[in-house]
């Protein structure tokens, strides 16, 4: 039986051509440089699914509005916030205005701002994801607004995208601290329903096993990437006898607060304990002492995220709609050889 319009998407008759979601939109609003068989592929789904697109938004979507939106998981976030300021610096250049929403990591507003971005008739849309899946993109999908994910990448998710190694943040961090002799290793990590905290600590168990180490010797409970967390975390660590001599945490706020904790306890970085963080956040550069860490770009990342969205735009044949970032370790002096 033929679905009605109300249970038909977008993202149905794109699923069943084969085809993405901006090929579908392409076909439909009769745009150029799609293949005859494309097209067909494409107009024998909507038949079959009988797909009826709102004509109105559709002569609405063709205007331009010069506007895009820009979905955050935290704006409080120094890392996010350096990404918004790029987006929007970047879209600026490109001509565009740009409307920032904060969902403060809740899934329920994260859909009800890509609703809004529809009501404001944005031409596109880049987002931080607010937790492990997103909300309801498809939203966005269905009225033929592209869409791009960029840091956060949410495991329901496998559209056009701009992200760190994760896998290797962890990675480095590891060898480093393996470099330098550390045997008795602990990880602070963030909520493990996000990916790139996962892939973080899977790339610092895969250091340590590749070096002979079974496992992470300390592993405390996960918790916001925030220096409370970090604070309290490393508070943790510190009852364990013998304790760790070198502390992985998953973010530089993170590790800021391990640093304060191991201080207030009478021991020094990295005399005592070693740390590395991850971001290289402005401030970890001027701690006592500053911090050792695995930089990413939050403004590259940001740039490449919004023209990655423009290109989409401009129907540019595109043979990469996924980025990876290749990060760095960034050493400084809170990480020195054991013993």
């Amino acid at each position: 039986m033929k679905r009605t319009r109300k249970s038909t998407t977008m993202k149905d008759v794109a699923q069943l051509s084969g085809v993405s979601i901006q090929t579908v939109s392409a076909v439909i609003n009769n745009k150029s440089e799609i293949s005859d068989e494309t097209r067909a592929r494409v107009l024998a789904a909507v038949k079959e699914l009988n797909y009826q697109p709102d004509l109105v938004a559709r002569s609405l979507r063709t205007r331009q509005t010069k506007t895009i939106a820009l979905v955050v998981s935290n704006i409080a976030s120094v890392a996010i916030a350096t990404m918004a300021k790029a987006a929007e610096a970047h879209a600026h250049s490109l001509g565009y205005r740009l409307i920032l929403y904060n969902t403060d990591n809740d899934s329920e507003r994260e859909t009800k701002y890509f609703k809004a971005a529809v009501q404001q008739w944005v031409e596109g849309v880049v987002f931080i994801a607010a937790m492990g899946r997103l909300g309801q993109v498809d939203i966005l999908e269905d009225a033929g607004i592209p869409v791009v994910a960029i840091d956060r990448i949410p495991d329901n998710y496998s559209g056009p995208a701009v992200m760190l190694d994760n896998f290797k943040v962890g990675r480095l961090a590891g060898d480093h601290l393996l470099d330098l002799g550390h045997q008795h290793l602990a990880y602070i990590g963030g909520p493990t329903k996000i990916r790139l905290a996962r892939e973080r600590v899977a790339g610092f168990q895969q250091a340590l096993e590749e070096r002979g180490i079974e496992s992470i010797a300390y592993h405390t409970e996960e918790g916001a990437f925030s220096c409370q967390h970090g604070y309290l975390a490393m508070q943790q660590l510190l009852t364990h006898q013998p304790g760790p001599t070198a502390v992985f945490a998953a973010n530089d706020l993170m590790a800021i607060g391990a640093m304060r904790a191991v201080d207030e306890a009478g021991l020094r970085v990295p005399n005592d304990i070693s740390i590395v963080g991850v971001d290289d956040i402005e401030v970890s550069a001027f701690q006592t002492p500053p911090l050792t860490t695995v930089r990413q770009s939050c403004a590259e990342l940001a740039t490449l995220g919004i023209q990655l969205l423009f290109d989409i735009l401009a129907e540019k044949s595109l043979t990469q709609t996924q980025i990876v970032i290749e990060p760095s370790l960034i050493v400084r002096q809170s990480t020195t050889r054991l013993g």
